[in-house]
């Protein structure tokens, strides 16, 4: 048998070749291997030297490859990490992304004093940021809207594997009609590339994931923000604000469109990267039924 050293150098070296980049393949080698061992990073290194046994290694090429066929590591592996959460994933689910955790930093400063807070998170996916919230947020109730079956069965899952569910109302339909009143706030990192950009996009991103996670409506890709900028209003109480994810270069666009409905507060924060891909604003004075109207 080799050793666990000689086969996870040979693995770094099989990802360079499928057109991994160096430093990536060398940890990603380092995930596989902990993922069928059980080993993290640094018990690899102490126990270099231990064979690994042929079925073991049977299950690293299987990996191998698919990920040689550009499917993300994530799908791969069946799960992905955030904010120290481990979620399962599949096909057909968005991977939630470390540039993320900063929208849910910023839902919880402002969601800080509130007894008992109502929340509601427009496209759950994996139920990262629902369950981030929930586990953070002793006291909070959370109900979370997804339109794919896919994401709604993986965020009960992770819900239920977490031990969030009995908090939470999860619903599978489209935002608009499923969205609950009386909330204090709106939380999504919702659909924001223009199709325009699919072709720019990693293999990994626009070959596997899901598209009605990636591309937004309208040529800029901003259809979301602006119809949630007009309905969201209705279903908040006052002083209810709304936390968003938005695509690098979309800040100022996002702040613009909810300032023309008269948004109040309206901020951007940054992301672990320094870059503004949060927009958060206080809803205007307004009522459901006016909300309602705007609809008709």
């Amino acid at each position: 048998m080799s050793s666990l050293a000689q086969l996870k150098k040979e693995l770094a070296g099989a990802l360079r070749a499928a057109g991994i980049e160096s430093l990536e393949s060398q940890r990603e080698a380092e995930l596989i291997f902990e993922h069928v061992t059980g080993l993290t990073p640094a018990q690899q290194v102490l126990k270099a030297n231990d064979p690994i046994d042929d079925e073991q290694w049977r299950v690293i090429r299987s990996i191998l490859r698919r990920r040689a066929q550009r499917v993300p590591l994530q799908y791969c592996l069946g799960s992905a990490d955030f904010m120290g959460l481990k979620l399962a994933v599949c096909p057909g689910v968005f991977i939630p992304r470390t540039d993320t955790e900063s929208l849910v930093e910023v839902a919880l400063e402002l969601t800080a004093g509130l007894p008992a807070p109502h929340l509601a998170e427009i496209g759950c996916g994996s139920g990262a940021i629902t369950i981030a919230l929930l586990k953070r947020l002793a006291d909070a109730r959370l109900t979370a809207i997804d339109i794919s079956p896919a994401a709604v069965a993986a965020t009960r899952q992770n819900a239920l594997a977490h031990k969030v569910f009995e908090r939470m109302t999860l619903v599978h339909g489209p935002w608009i009609s499923c969205l609950p009143d009386n909330l204090d706030a709106i939380v999504s990192n919702p659909p924001y590339i223009p199709r325009s950009q699919a072709g720019s996009l990693d293999r990994e991103v626009g070959e596997h994931e899901p598209p009605e996670a990636l591309f937004g409506e309208d040529d800029d890709g901003l259809g979301f923000y602006r119809k949630l900028s007009t309905i969201a209003p209705g279903h908040l109480k006052g002083g209810g604000f709304v936390v968003l994810e938005v695509g690098d270069g979309q800040a100022e666009q996002v702040r613009s469109i909810f300032r023309d409905k008269g948004w109040q507060r309206i901020s951007t924060h940054a992301d672990v990267n320094g870059l503004l891909r949060v927009v958060s604003a206080v809803a205007p004075d307004s009522s459901f039924s006016k909300s309602k109207k705007l609809l008709e």
